[in-house]
């Protein structure tokens, strides 16, 4: 359970970091925006490429984590 979990997570992540990643770069640096000059352009694509990377890996991480078994604290003298 915890590994489709984990995979749920990360394809959900997937998809709504590349739908609002994809977006946002086109805004500030698509071929019509004029927002950035042309040097940045493909800083923010490839930080855009970035984002979409590591966020679901986050995700994922996260919950899989969240989910792990609970170990007994060993710290602890019975």
């Amino acid at each position: 359970m915890r590994i489709l979990l984990t995979l749920l997570g990360f394809a959900v992540s997937l998809v709504l970091t590349a739908g609002a990643v994809f977006f946002l770069v086109i805004v500030v640096a698509g071929p019509h925006s004029g927002i950035l000059p042309s040097s940045l352009e493909a800083v923010t694509l490839a930080l855009g490429w970035v984002c979409v990377l590591l966020v679901p890996f986050f995700v994922a991480r996260r919950i899989w984590h969240r989910y792990a078994p609970e170990h007994p604290d060993m710290s602890r003298n019975d």
